[in-house]
């Protein structure tokens, strides 16, 4: 693992969070801030066949089909990225009722994603349900391959007859952060905006978007320092320990963002980890590297824009 985690930064955000308000329905109130779970596979094997903890797999469902924990539902990462990334996506609240639908997910539910990777598609798929008020989410410590590696049951068999999800999307505000809420943010600088990004995408030599660089003052905590190649994450201590090295203090609150999500939502979900109040700038880079207004710096000249 890198032994570099986090760049020096300073305060840049205090934000106030955009209203994904649908005039048919009332959002979710903020819930109440409680550490994600992060299941053992120990822990995970324990409990299968448990009626109320949905398991989800968050990788392609090519991949489901040949072989994934038993009892898993395939969840549909590839659909929710798209649908995400729609102008106008994240409220679109008759489609994430859509998309729920088939993961026989209620209001009790307790539910567990994992995936392939490194927690990349799978930390999509638990701050999505999360935003989706799904408050009861969390992940797999530990990837499928080391599942399989370690001689843990495997089936091919979808579950059968599962009745469709009766939970209602209710959007948590409060996990969210539009361009207009960082943008606040940067004016009362109190606090921390966090890049999950590469290394080039944050000094700006890596582009994809129109403009390159780093929202100024941000901190760069790449996500792939967070988790090791099997997808399990860095020890609380460890993770504490670089963080306050940095200054960010406990409870703090933070913004993360990437590119489009995803690696943003491994970054959260650590800080949610160690109880930072932590935001999703879910759009991130592909929605401020691609407005004309935002400030930019590290455009990979060494000079600010």
């Amino acid at each position: 693992m890198p032994t570099t985690l986090l760049k020096i930064c300073v305060p840049a955000a205090s934000l106030v969070l955009s209203t994904l308000a649908c005039p048919a329905l009332a959002d979710g109130p903020p819930a109440p801030r409680s550490a994600p779970a992060l299941l053992s596979h120990d822990a995970l094997q324990k409990r299968l066949g448990d009626a109320g903890l949905r398991i989800l797999d968050a990788r392609p469902k090519a991949e489901y089909e040949a072989g994934h924990i038993p009892g898993a539902v395939w969840v549909d990462g590839k659909a929710a990225q798209a649908l995400a990334a729609k102008p106008g996506g994240l409220e679109d609240r008759e489609a994430w009722q859509a998309w729920l639908a088939p993961l026989s997910i209620g209001p009790g539910t307790e539910v567990v994603v994992y995936d392939g990777k490194r927690q990349l598609d799978a930390a999509r798929a638990w701050w999505l349900l999360r935003y989706l008020g799904v408050d009861r989410a969390g992940l797999l410590d530990g990837n499928f391959p080391l599942w399989k590696r370690s001689d843990r049951p495997v089936g091919t068999e979808a579950p059968a007859s599962l009745p469709p999800s009766t939970f209602r999307v209710a959007f948590r505000k409060d996990r969210h952060a539009t361009r207009e809420d960082v943008l606040e943010a940067l004016k009362a600088k109190s606090d921390r905006i966090i890049d999950a990004r590469s290394d080039g995408e944050f000094a700006g030599t890596e582009k994809h978007s129109k403009r390159a660089g780093h929202i100024p003052g941000a901190c760069h905590v790449e996500w792939t320092n967070l988790v090791d190649k099997d997808g399990r994450f860095l020890p609380p201590d460890a993770l504490r320990e670089k963080l306050a090295a940095q200054g960010v203090k406990p409870g703090e609150p933070v913004i993360a963002h990437c590119q489009g999500g995803g690696r943003a939502s491994v970054d959260t979900f650590a800080l949610e980890r160690l109880g930072l109040p932590a935001r999703n700038y879910y759009l991130g880079w592909s929605d401020w590297g691609n407005a004309e207004e935002t400030p930019v710096s590290g455009t990979g000249d060494g000079s600010p824009k």
